[in-house]
C-alpha cells in the first residue's frame, strides 16, 4: 500500500492531522462517526465539514455505518440487543468510553449542512453468527480485570458466560429450523449502512 500513498495516523481533534490543501476525489469514512465517541468524543457534528474540506470538487465521500442497535426487540434477536447492554456496561466499570453509533438520518442531516449533494443510501441487513456473538462478549471478559472490585469482575463473568451459553441455544435452535439455509444459523438484528455524498463543483458563496 505504501506505493500507493501514505498512511497518517493521528485524532480529529487535532487540526492539524491534515493540511488545507491535502485534497482527494474520494474520501471513504468506514464506521468512523460511531468510533469517535471511544477516542473524540464531542465532535461528531463537525467531522463532515472537517472531511469536505479535503474532498475536491466534485469528489465522494462515502459514509459507512452500523444503525444504532435496539435497547430491546421481539424475538430470538432480542439476546443481541442484551448483550450489547452488558458489554457496554463492562466497558464504562473499567473506566473506557463506548462506541455511539448513529442512525442514517442524522447523517444525512449533517451532510447537508456541509453542503454536500446526498446520492444514495444504502442498507445492509446484519445477520449475526454466534462466532460474532461470542466476539462481543469478549471484548466484555476482556474489561473484567479492570472493574473496580474483584467481587463484581466475578458476577459480571457469570452472566457473560450465561448470556454466552443462551446464544448457542438460541443459535442451535435456528439450525434445527431449517439445514438448507445457512442464514438459518444467524440471528437477524438491524443494518449497516452506506451513505454517499458529493462535493459540489462550485463553491458556496
Amino acid at each position: 500500500i505504501l506505493d500507493k500513498g501514505d498512511i497518517i495516523i493521528g485524532n480529529w481533534q487535532d487540526d492539524d492531522l491534515l493540511k488545507e490543501d491535502e485534497l482527494y476525489d474520494t474520501i471513504l469514512a468506514d464506521y468512523l462517526i460511531g468510533a469517535m465517541d471511544g477516542f473524540s468524543p464531542y465532535i461528531q457534528d463537525l467531522i463532515f465539514e472537517r472531511l469536505a474540506r479535503h474532498l475536491k470538487p466534485g469528489g465522494k465521500l462515502y459514509i459507512v455505518g452500523l444503525n444504532p442497535i435496539a435497547d430491546k426487540v421481539a424475538g430470538d434477536a432480542n439476546i443481541f440487543c442484551r448483550i450489547t447492554k452488558l458489554r457496554d456496561a463492562c466497558i464504562l466499570l473499567a473506566g473506557h468510553r463506548c462506541y455511539r453509533e448513529y442512525p442514517p438520518h442524522w447523517v444525512e442531516r449533517h451532510l447537508e449542512r456541509a453542503n454536500m449533494k446526498l446520492l444514495d443510501t444504502s442498507k445492509y441487513d446484519i445477520l449475526y453468527s454466534h462466532n460474532a456473538i461470542v466476539r462481543q462478549l469478549n471484548v466484555a471478559r476482556s474489561k473484567l480485570p479492570l472493574f473496580p472490585t474483584k467481587d463484581l469482575a466475578n458476577e459480571m463473568a457469570k452472566a457473560i458466560d450465561d448470556l454466552e451459553k443462551e446464544s448457542k441455544e438460541l443459535i442451535d435452535n435456528q439450525k434445527s429450523k431449517s439445514s438448507s439455509s445457512p442464514n438459518n444459523k444467524r440471528l437477524r438484528l438491524g443494518f449497516d449502512y452506506v451513505i454517499t455524498a458529493e462535493k459540489s463543483l462550485v463553491a458556496s458563496p
